[in-house]
């Protein structure tokens, strides 16, 4: 059975892990191949070590393996991945409806969803409100991405 809970410090590198399976596998079709072999760019385990610290993550774990996260900040879901072996099973969608739940702010989550996402997204209730290109600040080359808003009922 999958549990999801908050991250615990030293699982940065299970979410390193995490990010680095789903980009490898999920966005390669939507990417240059450059692009894919350069996207962690400076991360590793240690930043998301920082990330934890950040006490907003939550993780979907099964028999000790990380297979998913989320990350949110107020009005923003920063990141979700899924590994590539759990992904089309609903886990995506469990950990969206959190990290929705938790970012939601006068009504509103924006995102910038990859290429690769942003057909999850829309069935979710996200809508593109246009394209962008985003580069992490530790590297990697651009990527273009899709701006995208939710906006909760009522």
């Amino acid at each position: 059975m999958v549990e999801i809970r908050p991250a615990r410090l030293g699982e940065g590198q299970a979410l390193y892990d995490v990010t680095r399976a789903a980009i490898t596998a999920l966005a390669a079709g939507h990417y240059a191949p450059a692009q894919i072999a350069q996207w962690m760019g400076g991360r590793d385990a240690a930043h998301y070590e920082q990330v934890i610290a950040g006490g907003a993550v939550r993780v979907a774990e099964c028999d000790g393996v990380v297979l998913g996260f989320v990350d949110t900040a107020p009005g923003v879901l920063l990141r979700l991945f899924v590994r590539p072996e759990a992904a089309g099973q609903g886990l995506g969608r469990r950990l969206l409806t959190l990290g929705v739940a938790a970012a939601l702010k006068n009504r509103a989550v924006r995102l910038e969803a990859t290429l690769n996402a942003a057909p999850f997204y829309a069935r979710h209730g996200f809508v593109a409100l246009g394209r962008a290109v985003y580069q992490h600040e530790l590297g990697g080359l651009p990527i273009e991405v899709v701006k995208m808003l939710y906006l909760a009922p009522g």
